[in-house]
């Protein structure tokens, strides 16, 4: 007998949608990895040991919800989600949050190759609108053309308030089909790269090392180098952060269990001078952390053992260079780059209507104010989401630091503009749940 699949039938996935601890996340793990394997070009960040590291180590009671798709009872779509209290746009809300664990790392729904994407994404949409108790769906950093970024469209097509902003871009280096030896692009930087190469030589002998394991005596090394700079000043470094410091021993660990692993050390008579934390996964290098000494800044070792890098992954035929987010050394490298941005979804409610106004309708209109006017007697009249108008934002006068005290039927919306705080006042015409 034919199955609905042979017979080209579309098949509807059992959504699932659980809550729980850390212990659920690693409950899903190793179904989740396998899932992975299935997908093309996805994000190392994204990987379980990666999100449950930054959990562990930033939110160790996080409430988990995650939504899974199966078929036949295997694993074909995963969301993990975390729920918490917290804040948007000044006012408290009820929050789903999709887990980031580097900056620059991708918010991605994994859904198997072999599903349709129109159904699966419907699906997780719906596990999401039957899911009560949020106000936003907060996605951190989603990428252009991705499967999460036409999630928040479909919600849009619903109704459902949905808003955005821009990220910085990240930087992107393809390797493949390239002259490993061109690179950095100008001439006069690889000629500086040289120079550099030589004089260090003068001083010492200069070679590569390579670690593919998470070596505690290894890691120490790249911590202290890490912390000798402006890091370490700063209290930046990951010494100075026993999270920080829990996060990286974790994926370090992990890493190397999971065989990509690749810590890369540039030493001058067994000093290391600069040094990468980094991975090399399905055809792509990561450097989720990079330090060299200060001291020898003006022999450009964070570029010198880049290129010396870069000639290793040629070998290894390591095709990309997802470079983290955007710094100005990096423009020296690429002009190419991913575009991202930050995404929200805001559930029905009164609430989650207040919130998606206040972000993306009254502070743009505040500031508009504040650029177009500091005399008194300014409005602006703001028009309801449900269709009428409810409400007004009226300029009260500019001042230099004068307080106003608002009775419980009013917000206040304080914004600094040309070094002068403009007090606007808006009046709510309904009791607001909170």
């Amino acid at each position: 007998m034919l199955t609905p699949e042979h017979r080209g039938e579309r098949i509807t996935p059992h959504l699932d949608v659980q809550t729980g601890g850390l212990e659920l996340l690693d409950s899903l793990a190793d179904e989740w990895r396998e899932l992975l394997q299935e997908v093309s070009a996805d994000d190392l960040y994204s990987r379980p040991e990666w999100v449950l590291a930054h959990l562990r180590a930033y939110s160790p009671k996080a409430k988990i919800i995650v939504l899974t798709l199966r078929q036949h009872g295997a694993l074909r779509g995963i969301l993990p989600l975390v729920l918490e209290k917290g804040t948007f746009g000044g006012l408290p809300a009820q929050k789903l949050r999709m887990p980031l664990s580097m900056p620059g790392a991708s918010n991605e729904l994994v859904i198997a190759p072999d599903m349709n994407q129109e159904t699966a994404l419907h699906a997780m949409w719906d596990g999401l609108k039957s899911f009560s108790g949020w106000h936003v769906l907060e996605l951190p950093s989603v990428y252009e053309n991705t499967v999460m970024e036409h999630m928040s469209q479909l919600a849009q097509s619903e109704g459902y308030h949905t808003g955005q902003w821009a990220l910085t871009p990240i930087p992107w280096l393809t390797l493949a089909e390239r002259d490993i030896e061109k690179l950095p692009p100008s001439s006069t930087l690889r000629s500086r790269l040289r120079q550099g190469e030589r004089r260090l030589n003068e001083l010492g002998q200069l070679s590569l090392r390579k670690f593919e394991t998470a070596d505690p005596a290894v890691l120490q090394r790249f911590y202290e180098l890490e912390a000798s700079g402006w890091k370490g000043q700063a209290k930046s470094a990951i010494l100075c952060d026993p999270r920080s410091h829990q996060f990286f021993n974790y994926v370090a660990r992990e890493s190397e269990a999971f065989h990509y692993l690749m810590f890369y050390f540039l030493e001058l008579d067994g000093k290391v001078i600069s040094a990468h934390f980094g991975m090399n996964y399905r055809g792509r290098y990561y450097a989720p952390k990079i330090a060299y000494d200060e001291n020898y800044r003006q022999y450009r070792v964070g570029h010198l053992i880049l290129s010396k890098i870069l000639r290793d992954c040629d070998k290894q035929a390591i095709s990309e260079y997802p470079m983290g987010v955007l710094e100005e050394w990096k423009a020296e490298w690429t002009k190419d780059a991913r575009t991202r941005t930050f995404q929200c979804i805001f559930n029905n409610g009164l609430w989650a209507h207040v919130l998606f106004a206040t972000r993306f309708r009254i502070k743009p209109g505040l500031k508009k104010l504040i650029r177009s006017s500091h005399t008194e007697g300014g409005s602006i009249a703001f028009a309801s989401p449900w269709g009428r108008t409810w409400g007004n934002l009226r300029c009260l006068g500019a001042d230099r630091g004068a307080n106003r005290t608002s009775d419980e039927n009013l917000f206040t919306l304080r914004e600094q503009g040309d070094g002068c705080i403009v007090r606007a006042v808006f009046e709510v015409k309904k009791e607001i749940p909170v």
